[in-house]
C-alpha cells in the first residue's frame, strides 16, 4: 500500500482518532503535565506504526461524507472507552484518598491538582502521585500500548459495537465504588470510634473543647494508618494493573463482537 494512497491515508486518520481518544482519557498519556504537542506527535507516530497492523479493509461507507463522519465518531468513542477503562484504577485510589482525607479533616486543606485540573486534599494527591510512580515502575503504560495495538488487530476501524460496552462499564463503575469503600473502611471505622470516644469524653468533661482535641487526634491517627495504607498499596497496585489489563481485554472483545 502506497503512502499517498487515499485508503491508506484514511486508515492512518482513523487510527490517529482512536489513539487520540485513548490519550485523552488514559492514565499517564492523558495527564495535563504532558504537553499537547508531545501527545499529538506521539499519536501520529503510533498511528503510522499501527496502520500496518490492521488486517481488514476500511468500511464500505468511508467514501461517503456521512459514513466517514460516523466512522470518526465511532473511533473517537472507542478510544475514550479504552482510556476510561484504564483510568479506572486511578479513580479508585484518588476517591479512596478523598474519603480518607475528609474523615481526617483534610477537606479544609484542598490544594490544586495539576494532573486533572481539579482540587483535592493533600492525602488524595499524595496517593495519586504514589500510584502514578508505581504504575510506571510496573510497566502499566506498556500494558496500555499493548492493549491499544491489540484493539487495532481485533476491532475493525469504524465497526466497533459501542452498544455492547454498556453493561461492562456499569459493572466496572460498581466495582469502582465497592473497592474504594473497602479500602477506606478501616479509616471510617476508626474515625467513628474516635468520635464515639470524644462524645463520651465530652459528657464526662463538658468544659473540654472537642474541636481542638478531635482534629489533631484524627489527623495523627489518620496519618499513622495512611502510612500502613501506603505500604499495603505496593502489592495492591499489581492487582489493580492486572485488573486493568483484564478489563481492557474484555472491552476489546466486547467491542469486536
Amino acid at each position: 500500500m502506497e503512502l499517498l494512497e487515499p485508503a491508506y491515508l484514511f486508515t492512518v486518520l482513523l487510527t490517529f482518532v482512536r489513539i487520540g481518544g485513548i490519550f485523552i482519557a488514559a492514565p499517564i498519556f492523558g495527564h495535563n503535565v504532558m504537553p499537547v504537542q508531545v501527545r499529538v506527535l506521539l499519536a501520529v507516530l503510533l498511528a503510522y506504526g499501527f496502520a500496518g497492523l490492521i488486517p481488514e479493509a476500511l468500511p464500505a461507507t468511508f467514501l461517503h461524507p456521512v459514513g466517514f463522519v460516523m466512522a470518526v465518531v465511532i473511533e473517537a468513542v472507542t478510544g475514550l472507552l479504552l482510556g476510561f477503562t484504564a483510568q479506572l484504577i486511578f479513580w479508585i485510589v484518588e476517591f479512596t484518598g478523598e474519603i480518607i482525607g475528609f474523615q481526617m479533616g483534610l477537606s479544609l486543606a484542598h490544594v490544586y491538582n495539576p494532573v486533572d485540573g481539579s482540587f483535592s486534599n493533600p492525602l488524595g494527591r499524595f496517593l495519586t502521585i504514589t500510584l502514578t510512580l508505581l504504575f510506571l515502575a510496573m510497566d502499566g503504560h506498556h500494558h496500555i500500548v499493548n492493549a491499544m495495538a491489540l484493539s487495532f488487530q481485533v476491532v475493525p476501524l469504524g465497526g466497533a459495537n459501542l452498544a455492547a460496552a454498556g453493561l461492562p462499564m456499569l459493572d466496572w463503575i460498581g466495582y469502582f465504588f465497592r473497592t474504594a469503600l473497602q479500602l477506606a473502611a478501616p479509616f471510617m471505622i476508626l474515625v467513628f470510634l474516635i468520635d464515639v470516644c470524644l462524645g463520651v469524653f465530652a459528657r464526662v468533661v463538658p468544659q473540654a473543647n472537642l474541636f481542638f482535641l478531635g482534629l489533631p487526634l484524627k489527623l495523627l491517627v489518620g496519618l499513622s494508618m495512611a502510612y500502613a495504607f501506603v505500604l499495603y498499596l505496593f502489592p495492591f497496585v499489581s492487582m489493580l494493573i492486572d485488573q486493568m489489563l483484564d478489563d481492557l481485554l474484555l472491552l476489546i472483545e466486547v467491542l469486536a463482537s
